[in-house]
């Protein structure tokens, strides 16, 4: 069984534990912050063997050092095109690898436009995706280093999956939402649902 515990970290981060319950093996999907990350692990009793980066940016690896001081052999997977930028990649993937954790099995789909090597962790049999920051609720990752027509193309590629879950990197759902009704400010159903996830969050 795959079990996912999402939580915060930094300030909107996303911080999210994989866990296959029948072998114990455990990811980190990026690394923003590890006194957080370490946090989950010991309220959920996870030991963490692997760390699945999605791309350089520093709140998303910046926690990698002191994690693999607690747990020096975990394994630390990254983008192969951005290896350099990432450092201390144990295992360097690509478009169509397959990334196993326990008896699970995840797909390596690139898509570039936030960063250049951006990855996403497709998890077929499961219905689970972790988009990193190329998806968010209500909107997309910033196109830093290509083109938007890039990044569109990375969202098709998204949108094109099954998934029942997906989890992104982080939390920018009430910004997307005005800045979605800046642009459709006449949409209700969109209005509707800013609104929804205002009271949320006031909650």
């Amino acid at each position: 069984m795959l079990e996912i515990y999402q939580f915060l970290c930094l300030t909107d981060n996303f911080g999210v534990l994989v866990h296959d319950s029948e072998t114990g093996a455990t990811a980190s999907i990026d690394a923003p912050d590890a006194p957080p990350i370490l946090a989950a692990l010991a309220q959920k009793n996870w030991r963490l063997t692997d760390i699945w980066v999605t791309h350089h940016h520093a709140d998303h690896t910046q926690g990698i050092p002191a994690l693999k001081a607690v747990f020096p052999h975990i394994r630390i997977v990254g983008p192969a095109k951005e290896a350099a930028k990432i450092g201390g990649l144990d295992l360097k993937v690509k478009e169509g690898d397959v990334v196993s954790l326990g008896a699970h099995r995840a797909e390596v789909i690139e898509v570039p436009g936030h960063t250049l090597g951006h990855i996403a962790y497709w998890f077929e049999a499961d219905g689970v995706l972790f988009a990193g920051d190329t998806l968010f609720a209500m909107g997309c990752g910033r196109a830093f280093e290509a083109p938007p027509e890039v990044l569109y193309r990375s969202l098709m590629k998204l949108k094109a999956l099954p998934a029942k879950e997906i989890y992104c990197g982080h939390e920018y759902t009430l910004a997307n939402a005005r800045f979605a009704l800046s642009v459709d400010p006449d949409n209700e159903a969109l209005a509707k649902r800013a609104a929804e996830v205002a009271a949320l969050r006031e909650a």
